[in-house]
């Protein structure tokens, strides 16, 4: 994400990257204040809205449009989300994750085959979440720790609302 983010602000591209607090002992609301904010900086709401969420913060993204009972961007990826069974250890994240009012709007979920912080196959919590997905394979938290860096579709994806996922060979799409 770091990588996306320098690369967007290279282009010239406004871009929010929250530092949310105490990472290793989440609390939901805090995050929640903090990603209002975030939002309430990325522009007019006749501008495009891009959200990339990543691991808990797809919770949290999930959490606030729920709160908010309507859209809050045009477009958002839904990266390496974790499992019920992860979040079932994190406090009041683990009922945030639960069905929404509302489904998420104009969002893709993409993760791994195996994921360290997801026991379910991605098509379940996809499809627990109503959206689509894309499960590439293999087994990492698409993270620097599991050996990705920058990822030249992701980037396509932001700036053109497209991407070609056949970053790696055997990747699949899910219907929502």
């Amino acid at each position: 994400m770091w990588w996306l983010a320098e690369e967007l602000r290279r282009r010239r591209v406004p871009v929010q990257y929250p530092q949310l607090p105490n990472p290793g002992d989440p609390v939901l609301e805090d995050w929640s204040a903090i990603a209002a904010t975030e939002i309430d900086m990325t522009g007019a709401a006749d501008d495009e809205r891009i959200v990339i969420a990543h691991s808990l913060g797809t919770v949290l993204w999930r959490h606030l449009e729920t709160v908010q009972g309507r859209p809050l961007a045009d477009r958002v990826l839904l990266v390496a989300p974790p499992g019920p069974e992860q979040l079932s250890r994190i406090g009041d994240f683990a009922s945030a994750a639960g069905a929404p009012d509302t489904p998420l709007a104009a969002a893709t979920m993409l993760a791994r085959e195996v994921d360290p912080y997801r026991r379910e196959p991605l098509e379940a919590v996809a499809a627990s979440w109503g959206v689509p997905g894309i499960v590439l394979p293999g087994t990492g938290h698409l993270n620097p720790d599991d050996g990705h860096g920058p990822w030249p579709a992701v980037l396509e994806w932001t700036m053109r609302g497209d991407a070609e996922w056949r970053l790696a060979e055997g990747a699949r799409s899910l219907d929502a």
